[in-house]
């Protein structure tokens, strides 16, 4: 159960600013939320532009696509994984979207619901062309579902918080998530779990377990500003006024247990007011590709954008499109490479977070028209990154269990076993051993994580070098 907390939290170790109120009839968000086709516990927003903007100024290697300008959407997120049971919602596209060209982009074919144009598309998704150049999504491809969404006409969310939450006005925005987390948690088998955190202090693992169990929703929003002033906030049922000197040590232990590391969390501003606990600090690549990543859509619009670029730029013939599609892809993996070669992690499990967000965006990249040999190439360097993720926490999980043990034995004792015949004896214990122990141990697992790191780069650069020349040699163009 504690597990699933830990997700949550890892999931949101971001930022917000500028939260404000407005009429839920000027929001995109209200009105899909109202339209939903089922009950929804999450929706998030995304203006590309600013969000980029942010991205370009904090340096960060990483951006979204230029063709797309906002995205929105709600969703039944599954809360344990963090991954959607559905999400629906639209992208605002630079230029109107048309069924066949979507169709014949994707690999799909166009469909009609209720007398709506529909494209379905292979990697189970339905895309729906509209006016003002939006493009509905509905991922998986459920027919039904996509029915009742199209056709609804009555408000079946049962989320106040979502509702008061999805009133945010856009023109602030450049970044939101938002989950309804009511009952998720049992307090009882949390409290067993926080026994073994040292970050509790003298904080009784029950009391922490019952506040933690209160917890409403919580809420990320980054604004247009600067990605360095962000605030992540957590509603609760009750005053989470006791954990607030524990808050930073308890939110970044609770990460690097989960293997998402975010040291940033531990120099973030944290305030208590009422029954909410808000976090203000700066936010990370790797933390913020994390939230992008739960859902799919902007890797959706993304590669919907690509392909039909592709599509309007590549010749004629079945050959050359075949070629052309296969060297931007080869290009796209490139781009990835060099951005996990760029980044910087501050500690090893951000690494590995890093890594295994990387091997999930080469996974979601189309592959139609393109060459199968690129394609396993693709999926063996997406192996790589996500080997080494494992890897790395394989290593920082074995880092803590020794850790633990060389706390249990820190003592150096001198002198009899038995003093002057009260079986006490007699003698001292060196602090310091214990510490220096550990610093070795963590140095060992640093080192081990960023070899293993070093030696999968040399494997992906070889695989390139070794791609490129078949590539060109077999395409006759200059991979």
């Amino acid at each position: 159960m504690f597990t699933t907390t830990a997700r949550l939290l890892a999931s949101i170790c971001v930022c917000v600013s500028l939260i404000g109120v407005a009429n839920a009839q000027d929001t995109k968000l209200a009105k899909l939320l109202v339209q939903s086709p089922a009950p929804a516990n999450a929706i998030a927003y995304v203006h590309v532009p600013s969000l980029n903007k942010l991205m370009s100024d904090a340096e960060f290697s990483s951006r979204l696509t230029d063709n797309v300008n906002d995205i929105w959407l709600i969703s039944d997120l599954d809360l344990s994984s963090l991954r959607p049971r559905w999400e629906a919602g639209y992208a605002m596209m630079k230029s109107a979207p048309d069924a066949e060209k979507i169709a014949s982009a994707t690999g799909g074919y166009v469909d009609s619901i209720i007398g709506t144009p529909v494209v379905w598309s292979p990697r189970q998704s339905y895309l729906v062309p509209l006016e003002d150049n939006r493009l509905g999504f509905l991922r998986p491809a459920n027919r039904s579902l996509l029915s009742r969404w199209i056709q609804s006409d009555a408000d079946i969310s049962d989320s106040s918080y979502l509702a008061a939450l999805s009133k945010q006005p856009e023109s602030y925005l450049s970044f939101m998530i938002a989950a309804d987390v009511r009952n998720l948690i049992s307090p009882v088998p949390l409290a067993e779990k926080l026994k073994k955190f040292t970050s509790l202090k003298s904080n009784q693992p029950d009391s922490v377990a019952s506040t933690l169990a209160s917890v409403k929703g919580f809420s990320v929003i980054i604004g247009r500003d600067s990605l360095g002033q962000c605030i992540f906030t957590i509603d609760f049922e009750k005053s989470p006024a006791s954990l607030k000197t524990i808050a930073n040590e308890l939110l970044a232990e609770i990460l690097e247990r989960n293997g998402t590391a975010a040291p940033e969390v531990l120099s973030w501003e944290v305030k208590s007011e009422g029954n909410q606990l808000a976090f203000k600090g700066a936010i990370t690549e790797a933390s913020l590709g994390g939230l992008l990543n739960i859902f799919t859509l902007s890797t959706e619009a993304n590669n919907i954008s690509n392909q039909m670029i592709k599509l309007s730029d590549s010749p004629g013939s079945a050959a050359e499109q075949v070629a052309y599609t296969t060297k931007h892809y080869f290009d796209e993996v490139n781009k990835t490479i060099e951005q996990v070669r760029k980044h910087k992690s501050q500690t090893t499990g951000g690494l590995a977070k890093w890594n295994d967000q990387q091997a999930r965006k080469l996974d979601a990249m189309g592959t139609l028209n393109v060459d199968p040999v690129m394609v396993q190439y693709g999926s063996d360097v997406a192996e790589l990154l996500r080997g080494n993720a494992l890897n790395v926490r394989s290593t920082n999980i074995q880092a803590g269990k020794a850790k633990a043990s060389q706390g249990l034995s820190s003592g150096s004792y001198y002198g009899y076993g038995r003093g002057y015949g009260y079986g006490y004896g007699y003698g001292y214990s060196d602090p310091n051993s214990s510490a220096d122990y550990q610093r070795v141990t963590d140095a060992y697992a640093r080192g081990t994580a960023y070899a293993d790191f070093r030696g999968v780069l040399s494997q992906i650069d070889k695989m390139t070098a070794s791609m490129r020349r078949q590539m060109t040699d077999k395409y006759k163009m200059q991979f």
